[in-house]
């Protein structure tokens, strides 16, 4: 996950700036590299009729853990249940700073959620790139800028940067299964390319918003009593 420890990233506030700056460089370099290299290859790919019959079934259903829907759903039920359900239970007030500590981690998820989808749909329709599957020939090099429909919002990838961002808030409340989480996430990316709605491109930079919108909201999150890290 990380580069750097999470803990001094939130304390220095010029470290965050520096970390996020190169993040956001690499990733706009891996994803011109990609767009270059194997976007179109990749395009043509699964556009063929033996992906379409082997592939795509099995990838459309293992893409949609990247809805957005399901994590809103998660942060709020935590945070609600963990705020108002949970302690007016007896017997589990041994268990009251664990209990706050998953109020307050569905509260940061959720802005997390906010922050990252927020910055995803503001590239989307600044740059309005063609998606794959509405190109003959796969071309990554398509664009229509300043436009809202969908078949334009491909760069970047709205199911990257949602798996990124639970990858990174799930490996905090559950540090053991850190590789696990990454793991789910990168599949999940790979999906949105089997399936032609994103080029390789659009999933890497997806996940470099995830994670960069992560940060901003864990540091954001510092500001009040509802920090996690």
């Amino acid at each position: 996950m990380p580069v750097y420890n999470l803990s001094a990233l939130m304390n220095d506030s010029r470290l965050l700036r520096h970390h996020l700056l190169k993040v956001t460089v690499g990733g706009l370099i891996l994803a011109a590299a990609a767009a270059f290299l194997f976007d179109q290859k990749l395009a043509v790919l699964f556009g063929t009729p033996w992906a379409h019959q082997f592939w795509r079934p099995l990838a459309r259903e293992v893409t949609n853990i990247g809805l957005s829907e399901h994590y809103f759903i998660i942060a709020i039920g935590s945070w609600i249940i963990c705020a108002f359900i949970a302690p007016r239970i007896e017997g589990i007030k041994k268990y009251s700073a664990k209990i706050d500590y998953f109020r307050r981690w569905g509260l940061n998820l959720l802005l997390a959620l906010l922050v990252s989808g927020a910055i995803t749909h503001v590239i989307k329709f600044c740059v309005g790139r063609q998606r794959p599957h509405k190109s003959p020939v796969g071309d990554p090099f398509v664009f229509d800028h300043f436009t809202t429909h969908w078949h334009w919002h491909s760069f970047s990838s709205g199911h990257s940067q949602v798996m990124f961002t639970a990858a990174v808030l799930f490996t905090l409340a559950f540090p053991k299964w850190k590789w696990a989480w990454l793991t789910i996430a990168v599949l999940a990316c790979a999906t949105r390319i089997m399936i032609q709605d994103h080029f390789l491109s659009d999933a890497i930079f997806g996940a470099c918003v995830g994670y960069m919108g992560s940060l901003l909201a864990l540091k954001w999150m510092r500001k009040g009593k509802n920090a996690i890290v």
